[in-house]
This record gives C-alpha cells, sequence and structure tokens, in this order.
C-alpha cells in the first residue's frame, strides 16, 4: 500500500503521464526491479487503493445487519470511506486522472467487477434473485455502474452530498425492482 500511496502523490504531483516508475520507486526508497515484481505495468500501481476501498466497502455490506435498510447499507459502503479519512479534495483529484486516463480508467473499470459477486451475496441474502447466472448478478452490475456514474458526477462537480444523493436513488431504482422472498 505504501508504494500506491506513493504513486499517487507523484501522480498528482506530476500528473499520470509525467510520473515515472523511476520517480515513484525513489519516493519509497525501492528499486525499479522490486516495482516491477508487484506491478507489471506503471498503471497496476493503483489497484492497492482501489482493492482497499472495495474490501472497506465489502465489509461494510457484510457486516449489516439483515433487517438493516438494504438502500442506506449500499449508500453507505460506497461513500462512507471518502469523507471518513478527510482527504477529500486529494481523493477527487486522484479520481479525476483514474476518469480522464484510458489506461487507469481500465483498472478502475476492472476494479469494479471484482465487487460482483460480494454485492450479489448482499443482495441475496434479502431478495429473491434469480438462478440465472446473468440476471442472478445483474443488480449488482448495476449497483458497481450506479457508483462508477456518481463517482464521476462527483469528479464533475465536486459535490460529495450530491454523490450520495445519486448514490441513494440509485440504489433506490435497484433495490426498488427487487422481489422480496416469498413474493
Amino acid at each position: 500500500m505504501h508504494i500506491a500511496l506513493a504513486a499517487r502523490d507523484t501522480f498528482l504531483a506530476d500528473g499520470s503521464t509525467s510520473a515515472t516508475v523511476e520517480r515513484i520507486c525513489e519516493a519509497v526508497g525501492i528499486a525499479p526491479r522490486t516495482f516491477h515484481r508487484y506491478f507489471p505495468v506503471k498503471e497496476d500501481v493503483v489497484m492497492p487503493l482501489f482493492r482497499e476501498f472495495g474490501r472497506l466497502s465489502i465489509e461494510t455490506l457484510r457486516d449489516a445487519a439483515p433487517d438493516s435498510d438494504t438502500v442506506e447499507v449500499l449508500v453507505a459502503a460506497f461513500s462512507t470511506e471518502v469523507p471518513r479519512r478527510g482527504r477529500m479534495e486529494i481523493d477527487r483529484r486522484f479520481m479525476a486522472m483514474m476518469i480522464s486516463d484510458p489506461q487507469y480508467r481500465l483498472r478502475w473499470l476492472d476494479w469494479g467487477q471484482d465487487l460482483i459477486a460480494s454485492i450479489t451475496e448482499f443482495l441475496a441474502a434479502r431478495f429473491d434473485l434469480s438462478d440465472d447466472p446473468f440476471t442472478r448478478e445483474l443488480p449488482a452490475q448495476l449497483v458497481v455502474q450506479a457508483c462508477r456514474h456518481a463517482y464521476v458526477h462527483w469528479v464533475q462537480h465536486g459535490d460529495f452530498a450530491a454523490l450520495q444523493s445519486a448514490l441513494r436513488s440509485a440504489m433506490q431504482m435497484i433495490v426498488g425492482t427487487l422481489a422480496c422472498p416469498g413474493v
């Protein structure tokens, strides 16, 4: 995680295209060979940051009481960590870079796919999801896409309360289409 955080700071200081592996290595005191042992290409260095955010999001879903409000749990899972850390402007600038650079955007899109199984598990505990794999995981795919869209909106407009509101509206739409058990 130390390398990923140093890379983030270097990207924000130098720009994603100007930041080099050598500069990142210099910031953390490692050799480029060590860097490449963990990250085959420079763009992969952001993945630990995304995985940590994902881990915390999934932890929120798993720790939720069975009778908790599904929409509020989903909103909390995908919007609590950024304000909790208190580095909103840094996070917003970092996300802006992730969204605007095609190579980093691919990592962000890949990261969302890693959450599908856990979100599906969370929803399946509360709703009757189809046995068909496509339809079973579709609500989770929509949750991830709603999160992406809300974060893009935040990056463009800078209002985190609007991100939370957008997430809430999206989660209400998604959850509103799901059948409760026994219905």
